[in-house]
């Protein structure tokens, strides 16, 4: 991040991200913890693993009110919108990260929190130019292994399972590195003490966040507004209208079938030489150019490509689905599209029904890679960092709708596939909020899934995987609410004008958002 020694706020949000990048180096390289800043730390912390000690938490927190104090006198200060707005999301960001730490406190109930640090800190290592990457990071894995252990206190029992199942993961990825030669020292010594250490661990039963506390990270750290019983009521209105749209495509797909039945008929792309990467690779292709010449790409952009890669298996505990992954750096520097399950097939063969095309219009061109890109290239080096969750999955579930609306989706599936994967995200928020006020249990949650199209095995899996992300399913749904409500009351019918203007803004909330239009001042 340059310096510009003519504007404190800069000054002050390089003095923020530096030290925060010093003490989580970690979870601010990755993409993978929402909650923390983009940043990466400078030596000599750059090859170090995150403090997430009481005490060091502490520290941070007391640093934290300290700099929003700064923050709100800066952003008083300021005679422009847009530094009133960096100023503000700089301590939205403080605080959401303050609130995470210390009473959502992942790193005091989750095992695979710190499990999934130690994936992304030793993935960073393997990719990394600088030859001491993992010789560091292997060194300091026994240190931060002790650490995680004596962090974790009362952890919920579902979390101990999912703790148990990552760290089988974790021993088999550590096995195939020491035969490709990697040198792990005492690594897979120091797994296998946190794993004897986690059976000894105190627990509870329960896993849901206290209800004050849900309803906050809803509204706040996620920044969905309103309350609780309105974004339920929000959810269950995108659940009955596109199931409404799907019982009308199925009876013009295929008459007298309910739109579950007629899922089963859709065509299967069976995948070239049996490689996934074979199949999606031409199909970024095409959706980039179309992207392009619907004026959904803005200049600053570029041309940076996705790369594909399967998801590590290292990750396959906490995976639920396909992801993308973006890398940290101005300019942009682009990020992997991951395929979750390379191997699912239908009478076993390689492949992907038409969904596939969906999927990759969600994570690359133009979902969650175009969106990455514009943030890493953004003129204003404060936003560059921040990521919100609610225009996060907004954009990418709104993209998929422009690929429609600007003819790309014209198939005969097409219509019934986009509201099919809405459904199933309307039914995945509502069973989020229901395992966290405790309205339903796990298996209840599964069968809501199974309802919307899930098969009995994949809804049983994904189940305890959103209990580890409280609130964060809901985001999928209410952001592209957000999103098509700001499009409806901006000046522009063009797709492609409000596309750029929403791409070249960073992600700011939706208040924000709709003031910032054309026209709008408001």
């Amino acid at each position: 991040m340059p310096q510009n020694h003519t504007n404190p706020l800069q000054l002050l949000a390089e003095r923020i991200y530096c030290q925060l990048a010093g003490q989580f180096p970690v979870c601010c390289a990755s993409d993978e913890f929402y909650f923390f800043p983009q940043v990466e730390a400078e030596a000599p912390a750059r090859w170090g693993w995150d403090d997430l000690t009481p005490e060091a938490v502490s520290v941070f927190a007391s640093s934290a009110a300290l700099w929003q104090a700064e923050l709100q006198q800066l952003g008083e200060e300021a005679s422009s919108a847009a530094d009133q707005l960096d100023a503000r999301l700089l301590w939205s960001m403080l605080q959401r990260l303050q609130e995470q730490l210390q009473q959502v406190a992942p790193q005091q109930q989750q095992p695979t929190f710190h499990l999934s640090i130690l994936v992304a800190g030793l993935a960073e290592a393997l990719e990394a130019d600088a030859p001491e990457a993992w010789t560091l990071r292997i060194a300091g894995l026994p240190e931060f292994l002790q650490q995680a252990s004596s962090c974790l206190d009362q952890v919920p029992e579902l979390f101990i399972d999912l703790g148990q199942q990552m760290l089988a993961d974790l021993q088999a990825w550590f096995v195939q590195l020491e035969k490709e030669g990697y040198e792990l020292a005492e690594g897979r010594a120091a797994l296998a003490r946190f794993g004897k250490e986690l059976q000894s661990c105190s627990t509870r039963k329960s896993f849901a966040l206290p209800p004050s506390m849900f309803e906050r990270l809803l509204v706040e750290h996620l920044g969905c507004a309103g309350d609780l019983e309105s974004i339920e009521k929000e959810l269950q209105v995108e659940y009955a209208e596109m199931a409404e749209i799907l019982s009308e495509e199925a009876e013009r797909l295929t008459p007298g079938r309910a739109w579950q039945q007629a899922e089963a008929q859709l065509p299967f792309v069976e995948a070239p030489e049996g490689d996934l990467q074979l199949l999606y690779q031409p199909e970024l292709l095409r959706l980039e150019t179309h992207a392009r010449q619907a004026g959904l790409v803005p200049e600053l952009a570029g041309t940076l490509q996705p790369e594909l890669a399967a998801v590590p298996a290292s990750m396959a505990a906490i995976r639920a689905s396909d992801a993308y992954g973006a890398r940290v750096g101005h300019p942009a520097r682009g990020g992997t599209f991951y395929l979750y399950d390379h191997r699912q097939s239908k009478t076993a063969r390689v492949g992907r029904t038409l969904e596939y095309r969906m999927t990759a219009a969600h994570e690359a061109w133009p979902g969650h890679h175009l969106l990455d890109v514009c943030r890493w290239n953004l003129p204003r080096p404060i936003r560059r960092p921040l990521e919100q969750p609610l225009f996060y999955e907004g954009w990418a579930c709104f993209a998929e709708q422009l690929m429609f609306e600007t003819g790309y989706f014209t198939g005969p599936w097409d219509r019934f596939l986009l509201a099919r994967r809405r459904i199933e995200r309307a039914a995945r928020g509502l069973v989020d909020i229901g395992l966290q006020t405790g309205s339903i249990d796990l298996d209840e949650a599964g069968r809501q899934l199974v309802q919307v199209g899930y098969p009995q095995q994949k809804a049983a899996a994904a189940v305890p995987k959103y209990a580890l992300r409280p609130g964060y399913q809901v985001c999928y749904t209410l952001g592209l609410r957000r999103m098509q409500q700001v499009r409806e009351e901006s000046t522009t019918g063009n797709a492609g004008v409000f596309a750029r203007h929403l791409l070249t803004q960073g992600e700011i909330d939706f208040t924000a958002l709709k003031q910032s239009l054309p026209g709008r001042g408001d």
